[in-house]
C-alpha cells in the first residue's frame, strides 16, 4: 500500500480537479528508465544530469574491470530517482506554490482519488473550502539532520 501526496495550485480549492496525486512509494518506471522518468515528469535539469551520469557509466564499463564499478553505480542511481523521484517532484511543486492537502494511504489511485474526495465533499457540502495545510518550507528541522530525510534523530546527540 502506497501513500499519496494530494497537492493543489496556488489558490485553488481543496476539490480542484487539477489536483496532482503523487505516489510516495517505490515507481519501477523510474528504476528501469530514471532520466526517462525524470524528463516525463518535468524535472529537466535533473533529468538531463542523470542521462549525463548513466552515458559515462555506459563508457565507464567498457574500461578494464570498470563493468562491476558501472553496474553498482548505475543501480544505485536507479534506486535513489525510484524511491526518491516522487518526493522531488512534490517538493519542485511546493517550491512552485502548491499546496500539500493531505497524505492518504490506498492501494491505487483511484481509490486515493476516492478517499480524498468523498473526504472535501463531507467537509464542504455547500462550498469549496480549503482544508489545512502543511507548509514544508515553514517546518523547522531539528539541529544538525540531513536534507535526505533517511534517518530521523528523536532528540539524540
Amino acid at each position: 500500500m502506497a501513500s499519496y501526496l494530494i497537492m493543489t495550485p496556488p489558490g485553488a480549492p481543496a476539490d480542484d480537479e487539477k489536483a496532482r496525486f503523487i505516489a510516495d512509494g517505490f515507481s519501477w518506471a523510474a528504476f528501469f528508465f530514471p532520466a526517462i522518468w525524470l524528463l516525463v515528469k518535468r524535472a529537466w535539469l535533473l533529468g538531463i544530469a542523470v542521462a549525463v551520469l548513466q552515458i559515462l557509466l555506459i563508457l565507464l564499463s567498457t574500461i578494464q574491470g570498470g563493468f562491476a564499478a558501472a553496474l553498482i553505480m548505475q543501480i544505485a542511481l536507479s534506486l535513489l530517482v525510484s524511491l526518491e523521484g516522487p518526493l522531488f517532484i512534490a517538493k519542485r511543486l511546493t517550491a512552485r506554490e502548491w499546496t500539500l492537502r493531505s497524505i492518504i494511504p490506498a492501494r491505487d489511485r483511484e481509490t486515493a482519488e476516492e478517499i480524498y474526495f468523498s473526504n472535501t465533499a463531507a467537509d464542504n457540502p455547500g462550498k469549496a473550502t480549503p482544508l489545512p495545510s502543511v507548509e514544508w518550507s515553514t517546518t523547522k528541522r531539528p539541529r544538525g539532520t540531513s536534507g535526505l530525510g533517511f534517518f530521523e534523530p528523536y532528540g539524540e546527540r
